[in-house]
Parts: structure tokens; C-alpha cells; sequence
């Protein structure tokens, strides 16, 4: 087979599932995540059922996609210089906030299937991108002397994750007022996470002189 044929051949596959995956959003947004069918996914993309699992191996998967594409957001973030370690983190948090950020209904159900999804084998490798270039900051950040080096890195990026998902969940969930100091409906969502990441820069930020960590 020709380049130029394998080449159109793959067009078209990425087509029909950009096409699924569209359905799906919008039979999720009209009926709920849990009252929506295979059936009337492919119905409303008009494939045949057996191209929907040729592409999505069950419903969540669809979502999953979806996660895949905001985390190329994060990835197109972390090959920006940034001078400051605590800068590339933010970027990081930031570039997955303003994805969440433009839809709470669409992240609801993200973060929905996602808890869900905890621990499925298929979720594990854009997580696990995620957390590598988080760490490979903080690393970085102890390294130059920005960070304490009294602090083990694996701490730090538990404090740093806690911060991000803690100020997520509180985002997509309903109001709590007193929790935060900026009012849901009064800011982004990269505002509060940007605010909560800072109060734990503010914690690990070494003090000036400090040696850095060998």
C-alpha cells in the first residue's frame, strides 16, 4: 500500500472517531453520562456499534480521549523555558486547569469517570506523563537551590497533587462557601488553583543562602 494511501487510511480513522467521540459528548451533555447507551451513541454518529469498540473499547474510554488531548496541552507547556522551576510546575497545573476550566458540566463528568477509573490499566500511561513532568520539576527545583532539599521530592509532589485535585474537586462539586477565599462563581478555576499552588511554593521555597540538594 502507497504512503499516500496509508496516509488517507488513518485520516479517515481519526475522522471516525472524532466523529464518536462528538456524538458522545453531546448525548453525555443532553442525557447524563450514566443514562447514555453505546446504541445511541452510534446511532447519533451513525456507525455501526462494532466501530464504536473498534475504537473505544467501553463507554468510558470516550472520556479517557478526551483527557488524552488536555494532556498535550500540558505537554506543549512543559517545552516552554520557564527561569523558575515553581514557574514550570504552575504552568503544568495551569495548562490542565484551563483545559477543565472551559466546561465545569464537561469536567464533571470527567473527573466523575476519572475517580471511577481510579485505577484502570489504560488510564495509567497519561497519568503517569503527567506526574513524571511535575516530578521533574521539583527535581529541578531542589537541584538549582529553589526548593528545600530538607523535604523528600516525593512530598512535595504529594502536596503540589493534593493541592491541584483538592481545589478540582472543590471546583466541579457545589459551593462550599469559607473554604477558599475567592467565590466559585467569581473566579477560574486556573485563579484558585493558582492561589492554592502558591501557598505550597510558599512552604517549600528554600531560604536564601540555603545549599541545594546534591
Amino acid at each position: 500500500m502507497s504512503e499516500v494511501a496509508v496516509g488517507r487510511r488513518e485520516r479517515k480513522k481519526e475522522t471516525t472517531k472524532r466523529k464518536i467521540f462528538v456524538a458522545a459528548l453531546e448525548l453525555f451533555h443532553e442525557k447524563g453520562f450514566e443514562h447514555t447507551t453505546v446504541d445511541e451513541i452510534t446511532e447519533r454518529a451513525d456507525v455501526a456499534k462494532g466501530t464504536f469498540f473498534n475504537y473505544f473499547p467501553h463507554k468510558q474510554s470516550v472520556l479517557a480521549y478526551l483527557s488524552e488531548e488536555w494532556l498535550e496541552r500540558v505537554e506543549e507547556q512543559a517545552a516552554q523555558p520557564h527561569r523558575f522551576a515553581a514557574d514550570r510546575i504552575t504552568g503544568l497545573f495551569m495548562a490542565v486547569a484551563s483545559a477543565y476550566g472551559e466546561n465545569r458540566t464537561l469536567a464533571q463528568l470527567v473527573v466523575h469517570a476519572g475517580t471511577q477509573q481510579m485505577f484502570c490499566p489504560e488510564d495509567v500511561q497519561s497519568r503517569n506523563r503527567l506526574v513524571s513532568l511535575v516530578k521533574d520539576g521539583v527535581r529541578e527545583g531542589q537541584a538549582s537551590g529553589e526548593f528545600r532539599s530538607d523535604v523528600e521530592p516525593a512530598a512535595i509532589f504529594l502536596a503540589l497533587g493534593a493541592a491541584f485535585m483538592g481545589t478540582l474537586f472543590w471546583w466541579v462539586g457545589h459551593e462550599h462557601p469559607g473554604e477558599v477565599d475567592v467565590p466559585r462563581d467569581e473566579a477560574s478555576l486556573e485563579d484558585v488553583v493558582r492561589s492554592q499552588l502558591r501557598l505550597v511554593f510558599d512552604g517549600i521555597r528554600a531560604a536564601p543562602g540555603s545549599r541545594a540538594r546534591g
